[in-house]
C-alpha cells in the first residue's frame, strides 16, 4: 500500500504520526476546539470561544471542530441595535423572517445569529477542505450542533457546495441496538479512500438521505459540557446520553463558563482570557487531573476529542 513498507510498516505519517496509522479511527485522541467558528472579529464579544481562525486552528494541530448550525434571519432592525439583539440571543426567539436561500439559511453562530454570525457554513467548509486538499494525511472531524433544528438534506446543499462531501466518511455498518464496538476503520484506511472528513450531528440525522453525516449519539458520548466557573475539579461521569451505555468515542469537555441568571434563565458565556489564564484552565496541569480523573471512571478508553 502506498506509505508503507514491503512489511507493513508505515513510511508517512498519518495526522502527524507514523505510529497512528494503524490505529482504528476510535483508538486515537484528536485535539477539538469547543464552538470553533466563535472567534474574532468582532472583538470582545461576551460569546466568543476561540481567539484564532478555523484556518488557523487546523494549521495549529486541531484535528476536531464542534460548530452550531443556526438559521440566520433577515433583520428588520436597520440600526442593528444591540440591545436588540442581546434580547434575541438571551430568548432565543427572533422574530423576522427566516433566510430561504439553501445556503444562506445555514450559518454558524452561537445560539443565535444576532450577536455574532460566522457566516455560511458552506464557507467555512470551504476552508476545511482546503485544509484537506493542501495536506493529504490528515483525517478531520466535525462535531455538528443542530441548534435550529435543519433536516440532514438542508445541510447536504452547503457541504456540495464547499466540494467536501467527497472526502466524507461513510461507514460499512449501521447503528446496532447495542451501540458501540463497531469496525471503525484505520486512520491509513481512511487516508487511503480518500475519506478524511468524519461528520456527526446531535439531532436530526438521517444516513438514508445523506449517508456521511452521521447520528453522534449513535457512536459518542460526552462528559459534563456546563462547567461553572470557577471549577475546582473537571468531572468525566457520561452526561451525554444519560442512558449508561458507553459508545465507541468519548469527547472530554474541558471547558468553564461564566453563568449570569436573569430571572428564571441561566446566561452562560465563555470565559475571559484573563479568567482562562488566572485559573490555568488551559495549562498541562489541569488537563492532566482532568484526564486522570477521567482514567478513574474510564479506565484505559481513549479521550477521543
Amino acid at each position: 500500500a502506498p506509505g508503507y513498507l514491503a512489511w507493513g510498516q508505515a513510511t508517512e505519517p498519518c495526522n502527524g504520526h507514523t505510529e497512528l496509522c494503524d490505529r482504528a479511527y476510535n483508538n486515537v485522541s484528536y485535539a477539538c476546539t469547543h464552538n470553533s467558528y466563535s472567534y474574532p472579529p468582532p472583538e470582545d464579544l461576551l460569546v466568543l470561544n476561540q481567539r484564532r481562525t478555523i484556518a488557523q486552528q487546523l494549521d495549529d494541530g486541531v484535528r476536531a471542530l464542534m460548530l452550531d448550525v443556526v438559521r440566520p434571519v433577515v433583520s428588520s432592525d436597520a440600526n442593528g441595535g444591540i440591545i436588540s439583539k442581546v434580547l434575541s440571543w438571551i430568548t432565543g426567539k427572533p422574530s423576522d423572517t427566516a433566510a430561504k436561500d439553501p445556503l444562506d439559511s445555514v450559518h454558524l453562530c452561537h445560539g443565535s445569529c444576532a450577536l455574532i454570525d460566522k457566516g455560511k457554513l458552506s464557507d467555512s467548509l470551504g476552508t476545511i477542505r482546503e485544509f484537506l486538499e493542501a495536506n493529504p494525511r490528515e483525517v478531520v472531524t466535525l462535531i455538528i450542533e443542530n441548534v435550529s433544528g435543519f433536516a440532514a438534506q438542508d445541510l447536504r446543499p452547503s457541504f456540495e457546495a464547499a466540494r467536501i462531501d467527497t472526502y466524507a466518511y461513510v461507514p460499512e455498518f449501521s447503528p446496532t441496538p447495542v451501540h458501540n464496538g463497531y469496525p471503525w476503520p484505520t486512520l491509513a484506511q481512511l487516508i487511503a479512500k480518500n475519506q478524511r472528513l468524519v461528520v456527526f450531528i446531535d439531532d436530526n440525522a438521517d444516513p438514508s438521505q445523506v449517508p456521511y453525516i452521521l447520528p453522534q449519539w449513535e457512536y459518542v458520548v460526552e462528559i459534563p459540557y456546563a462547567n461553572i466557573a470557577p471549577v475546582k475539579q473537571f468531572t468525566c461521569n457520561q452526561d451525554r446520553p444519560r442512558d449508561g451505555v458507553p459508545r465507541d468515542l468519548l469527547v472530554m469537555n474541558h471547558f468553564a463558563y461564566n453563568r449570569v441568571s436573569v430571572g428564571t434563565k441561566n446566561i452562560d458565556t465563555p470565559l475571559l482570557v484573563s479568567q482562562v489564564k488566572s485559573n490555568g484552565y488551559n495549562e498541562l496541569a489541569s488537563l492532566s487531573a482532568h484526564r486522570e480523573t477521567c482514567r478513574a471512571v474510564w479506565a484505559d478508553r481513549i479521550l477521543n476529542f
